[in-house]
């Protein structure tokens, strides 16, 4: 046994330190790696399951081999023999030729066969819909003529060709097994290929096999391909109706788009071999690739989604060969044979996310002389430039500026999750789905083109005329659109229209900027600028004086609150879609940014009296001014024994996170009904040793300070009101408080700290002659004293903040926070849960940017819900956002929560307590009594379906309903309790209000206001001049004194949703001291037949008994009880 036991713990070889030290120089630590190979593992397919797959290929392959030449035919012979003989439609690519071409069309058999791409490389990745294994067939020289690379004749015979090969593959169907589908490569429908699927598969390993036709590269003159030569002759074109007769040949400008696709069928060879030769020299050249093809297609980039970007894991590729002999600032190679799969990575991330690709075109081989393929050729006539090995053909020819921008802002991203050393960021990088539009954008438009798919042109064109007009306002304009779908071989092509694909429009925005009013221009006195402005703006432009005395061309965008202002760039869109493109909504635009601001907002319809909407054009500017008054006044107090040392914010309308935007209490009626919500705040006092020793005496003395408050705020400030209300018992905590009526009309709820109330109740848990029932009781009055007055002032604080540095995370706070409310979990969740929860979606982001509207941040929200393994994981946020610098301090606070996890999951099995565990850096804790598993359990599924159902919106729908997404689902209570309106001081807060309720004509006909619930007469007293008018209760929801544990929306809801404890269901023998409302099982006819129900002292809850009793003690709140299960 001892030797065992030395045996494992004896020092490391020195072989096993080697290894470390080499995995610490290679990978960026040791548990990086081991992610690393656990993912490569993962992604790679098992070659040795491919049996099915080389023998599709060996049979493809004698197929290809014996196929029958085909004699020179005309366009219209060979339409009709493929068609009628076989059924299949030729792909020629628009324009279609011309029925009266002069030229034939030959088919031979291929030359020469080729396994491309990732899988003779090993390089494959796996994905949900398999992978593609890529063959080339070589046509041959003799089918071609001189001068075919013009006037799309390449194309067209490469067609010819490729439905040729089709019909051959479709009469050898039963010996292959597969179905024979014709699909767009990367989108281009000059060069589509085969797609074969097999029908039966079961080696386990789900493939595609591509069959791209490519030609010899000596088969056209490359000079007569290169960027700025013209291959389409205007002749060709007018034949078809495309090109005006009088247009000169002189004036005919390049087809770079055009000479490229040939090119590319040309060089495919030579790139396999540079591939090959790079992945023999560099041993982790594969699985660098493979990282990177991970990375690319989490973000919707190189998949069969990405029709935008030009960029995929052959681009990567050949980028990785070029830096692993040049690209180094220095002239010489930024990457090294020996690199790990890791370093090569990142060292070509960091060069994708931080080379100028404009300014700097990037060549593997400059041609030197060459004028025909010279950087300004390459430069003039495309927009972004890589040119390959042979340094004739530019890999990047379909790539944007706009779409460069966005994959350099994901590589910057990924940088910055490679250089940060606080935290492990491998799931941000490899693992998390970036590509989910509704997330992944501060803004999102969705274009339906309703035109002679001009929708190239479109997604080439829109980002420029919107960047022009947005300018700073957004840091990233993105155009995002799915590739050609695959058709049938008997089916005409698709379209991009006739696809009835989307165009998506992505916007991340500049927080500082975003929301400003004004765009400026130039001085009217510069009239080329001024008159190019004015084009540009329209109707919008406008001359205006400012107060610096300039004089400026600018455009103005007026605004009524906080909400619209968040709304400028949406309402910019719009304008330019519709002044340059003629699009509107009623068009097909569909723009996903302000549909929830209504949610946060009462009904237009509620009257003013009861919440005035003109008052929240200021936001929370209002109440925190005052606040801030009421401060001051408090400060300029005399005649206080002692002055005052702190007045804190200690409520959500402080930090600006309340649901609704709080408007002043009028006192012009008598009837006042409605909910007034308190603006709790803590009053501290400085330091005095006179405070007593007894906590019962120091309540006492709080009072008496409270009552001294009243007056002289009375006294000092005429028109403040206060009032005391305390609760009459003596206890060591008492619930007293002091209500302030100010003069700006907010109602504010005053609470006395003081510091040595904590030190009694420590000292009395201390005590070890306490008992057990004093220190239990202490222990809570201690909980709830730090909770109140430390715990939330500083909550507050941190909030406050944060909403201050990012505006929007105040929207998206409300909008959960209505959401919880909205499914009726409003008393199961603590408001400053939320807000921590809401917060976590900014502060940590990855693997998107932060959120820039509340929108796009509270969908974010949803998603952290669902993918937080709250049974195992502690979410800790840093809401004092800590100098970073300070990392041993951040990690101890970290170290420190993760241990209470952990020793709360080991205390508790059952995990009733801290489901979902909320620790924050500044030492609060929330989570902890609530929610329970239940209710847990429920909010991820209903996060998980409000997911699904805005993906649906966004995606499908055409008059999207988000209020949806705040419609509870009332099937899985069994009983819900229908609430009278009339008597909900909060029903005006409900989402789908009536406004009928909201009057109590009906109510005082009938029901003697002296004894109704709602309407409560306060008496102001103390003043003569405001003898006998009535205030509204503050803080008074007959509700809430009426629910117990229950589930409800307090704001505004009219039901309460009750679940049975399922265990008083199961028969159990008849006690004396049975604490339930009980039945006996034999007298229920639908329970006779369940087991233990012939015992006939056996008792279930009598759950109708229970629901009557519900009823009764809710008289005159309660219209009705509905028992469902």
């Amino acid at each position: 046994m001892a030797e065992n036991l030395s045996s494992i713990h004896k020092p490391p070889t020195n072989e096993e330190i080697q290894g470390l030290k080499e995995t610490a120089d290679l990978y960026k630590s040791n548990l990086f790696k081991l992610q690393i190979d656990e993912l490569l593992s993962e992604v790679s397919i098992d070659f040795s399951k491919t049996t099915s797959l080389e023998n599709i290929l060996h049979k493809l392959k004698e197929i290809f081999d014996n196929i029958n030449d085909i004699p020179d035919l005309s366009i219209a012979e060979v339409k009709s023999m493929l068609l009628k003989k076989h059924g299949i439609t030729i792909p020629f690519p628009d324009p279609q030729p011309s029925d009266n071409v002069k030229y034939k069309f030959g088919f031979k058999k291929p030359t020469a066969f080729y396994l491309v791409g990732s899988y003779p490389l090993k390089s494959i990745v796996r994905s949900r819909n398999g992978f593609n294994v890529d063959v080339v067939v070589i046509m041959p020289k003799s089918i071609f003529q001189e001068k075919d690379y013009m006037n799309y004749r390449y194309f067209y015979k490469r067609a010819y060709y490729l439905a040729v090969l089709s019909a051959t593959l479709q009469d050898n169907n039963l010996a292959l097994n597969v179905s024979v589908e014709f699909g767009a490569l990367f989108g281009d429908r000059r060069r589509p290929i085969i797609l074969l699927k097999p029908l039966e598969n079961n080696s386990g390993v789900d493939f595609v096999i591509r069959i791209l036709p490519c030609i010899p590269m000596d088969i056209f003159p490359p000079q007569r391909l290169s960027p700025s030569r013209n291959n389409i002759r205007p002749q060709h074109l007018q034949d078809l109706g495309h090109i005006p007769q009088q247009q000169s040949m002189g004036s005919l400008p390049p087809t770079p788009q055009y000479n490229s696709a040939i090119l590319k069928d040309m060089y495919c060879i030579s790139h396999l071999n540079l591939l090959y030769k790079n992945s023999k020299d560099c041993p982790a050249f594969n699985d660098a690739c493979k990282l990177a093809k991970v990375w690319l297609h989490q973000r919707g980039i190189s998949s069969d989604e990405d029709g935008w970007s030009g960029f995929n894991g052959f681009v990567w590729m050949m980028l990785m060969c070029y830096l692993l002999h040049n690209g180094d600032v220095n002239g010489g190679k930024k990457l090294a044979n020996g690199y790990s799969s890791y370093q090569l990575v990142k060292g070509t991330m960091d060069f994708l996310a931080n080379h100028d690709f404009i300014q700097n075109p990037v060549f593997m081989n400059e041609l030197e002389g060459s004028e025909e393929f010279s950087k300004k050729s390459f430069t003039e006539n495309f927009d972004v430039v890589f040119v390959d090995n042979s340094g004739k053909l530019n890999l990047l020819s379909g790539m944007t500026k706009i779409a460069l921008e966005q994959i350099q802002h994901e590589a910057r991203i990924a940088m910055e999750y490679f250089n940060e050393n606080q935290a492990d960021r491998f799931e941000a990088l490899f693992l998390q789905q970036v590509n989910d539009i509704k997330l992944r954008y501060d803004n999102v438009a969705k274009q339906k083109l309703d035109y002679h798919d001009p929708f190239i042109h479109f997604a080439r064109t829109i980002p420029i005329q919107l960047k022009q007009g947005l300018t700073n306002r957004v840091n990233l304009i993105t155009i995002n659109y799915a590739q050609l779908p695959t058709w049938s071989i008997s089916s005409v092509p698709p379209s991009y229209s006739s696809s009835d694909l989307k165009l998506y429009i992505g916007l991340i925005f500049n927080p500082e900027q975003s929301n400003r009013l004004i765009d400026h221009g130039p001085s009217p006195e510069n009239e080329t600028a001024a008159s190019q402005f004015r084009n540009f703006w329209g109707k919008k432009a406008e001359v205006r004086r400012f107060k610096d005395g300039s004089i400026l061309e600018c455009v103005v965008w007026d605004v009524k609150g906080i909400e619209e202002r968040c709304l400028i760039v949406s309402r910019i869109v719009k304008y330019l879609l519709h002044l340059h493109y003629g699009i509107n909504e009623s068009k097909g635009i569909q723009y996903f940014t302000g549909q929830l601001n209504e949610i946060v907002i009462p009904s237009l319809n509620i009257p003013k009296s009861i919440y005035n909407k003109n008052g929240i054009a200021n936001g929370f500017r209002d109440v925190t001014q005052a606040f801030d008054k009421l401060v001051k006044q408090f400060m300029a107090l005399e005649n206080i024994p002692l002055r005052f040392s702190g007045i804190r914010a200690a409520s959500s309308t402080l930090r600006y996170t309340s649901i609704f935007i709080p408007q002043p209490l009028v006192l012009t009626t008598k009837k006042i009904s409605h909910y007034v919500d308190p603006i709790e705040i803590i009053i501290q006092f400085e330091h005095s040793a006179r405070w007593p020793d007894d906590l019962v005496t120091i309540q006492k003395m709080k009072i008496a300070f409270y009552i001294r408050l009243v007056s002289q705020l009375e006294l000092q400030f005429p028109g403040t009101r206060a009032t005391v209300v305390t609760d009459n018992v003596d206890t060591i905590i008492s619930e007293a408080y002091m209500d302030i009526l100010a003069d700006s009309g907010f109602v504010f709820r005053c609470r006395i700290y003081n510091e040595r109330e904590m030190t009694l109740l420590d000292r009395g848990i201390e005590d070890k002659m306490s008992s057990q029932l004093k220190k239990t009781t202490y222990t809570k009055a201690l909980e709830r004293e730090k909770r109140m007055f430390v715990e939330i002032p500083m909550h507050t604080l941190q909030i406050q903040t944060l909403c201050n540095k990012w505006p929007s995370l105040s929207l998206t706070i409300r909008l959960t926070k209505r959401w919880f409310s909205a499914h009726l979990l409003s008393d199961h969740v603590d408001e400053e849960w939320i807000e921590c929860l809401s917060s976590q979606v900014y502060l940590e982001p990855s693997p998107w940017n932060r959120p820039g509207n509340g929108f796009v941040g509270f969908l974010r929200v949803l998603k952290l819900i669902t993918s937080w393994n709250w049974n195992n994981e502690a979410m800790i946020v840093d809401l004092s956002e800590e100098n970073r610098s300070t990392l041993k301090n951040i990690k101890n606070k970290v170290d420190d929560i993760k241990i209470r996890f952990k020793n709360l999951r080991s205390s508790d099995g059952g995990c009733k307590y801290g489901l979902m565990f909320i620790g924050t850096t500044s030492g609060s804790v929330w989570g902890i009594e609530k929610p329970s598993k239940v209710v847990a359990n429920r909010i991820k599924d209903l996060a998980g379906s409000a997911l699904l159902y805005a993906n649906e919106l966004i995606e499908n729908g055409k008059n999207p309903e988000f209020k949806r997404l705040f419609i509870t689902p009332l099937s899985d209570y069994d009983v819900i309790i229908h609430l009278d309106p009339y008597q909900c001081t909060r029903y005006y807060q409900n989402i789908f209000v009536d406004t009928q309720y909201l009057s109590h004509k009906k109510k005082c006909d009938t029901i003697d206001e002296d004894n109704d619930i709602v309407m409560r007469d306060v008496i102001t007293h103390d003043r003569v001049e405001n003898e006998g008018k009535m205030v509204a209760m503050i803080g008074f929801d007959p509700v809430e004194c009426y629910l117990a544990l229950f589930f409800h929306d307090k704001h505004g809801g009219t039901v309460i949703g009750v679940v049975w404890v399922p265990i008083n269901f199961t028969p159990k023998p008849w006690k004396a001291s049975v604490e339930i409302n009980s039945i006996l099982v034999s007298k229920i006819e639908s329970l006779k037949n369940q087991k233990g129900s012939h015992d006939g002292q056996n008792i279930i809850l009598n759950a109708e008994a229970v629901a009557l009793e519900m009823e009764r003690l809710g008289e005159g709140l309660v219209i009705g009880v509905e028992i469902k299960k």
